[in-house]
């Protein structure tokens, strides 16, 4: 009598297992793979035109100040630390980047609790902080 190979069904489960996974890991490198480009950053702005950015809204935060509605104050200054986070050049740079952005987080804070004349005078420090920025590059 010819000898059967017997193949148990574990032996079969398993084996297809092993493929199935192969199978899946290969599929998800290679979609990986092909969809690169939408997790691509932008291209880097200008420092130095980011500045002036920063500068003209806080400008602009600092103007509607007198018309008493905080909640834009607020969201003028949240757009100025959005823009300004944007910004990198050196480690110093950062450093002091950094720290300005905290005290446009400060005045934000002052904002929010209707504190305009706090608000006012962080957001003028902060600017002067933006300003001496230039120093570092």
């Amino acid at each position: 009598m010819a000898t059967q190979k017997n193949h148990s069904p574990t032996k079969l489960i398993k084996y297809m297992s092993l493929k199935k996974i192969f199978i899946t890991f290969i599929l998800f490198f290679s979609i990986l793979g092909l969809s690169g480009s939408a997790y691509a950053k932008e291209a880097k702005r200008n420092v130095s035109e980011v500045l002036k950015e920063v500068d003209v809204k806080i400008q602009a935060a600092l103007d509607a100040i007198p018309s008493g509605n905080a909640e834009e104050v607020s969201v003028l200054i949240k757009a100025a630390h959005e823009s300004a986070a944007e910004l990198s050049a050196n480690y110093k740079f950062e450093f002091e980047r950094d720290k300005a952005l905290g005290k446009l987080k400060k005045a934000r804070d002052s904002a929010k609790k209707s504190d305009l004349p706090g608000t006012e005078q962080d957001l003028k420090t902060a600017k002067e902080s933006f300003i001496n920025l230039s120093k570092f590059l």
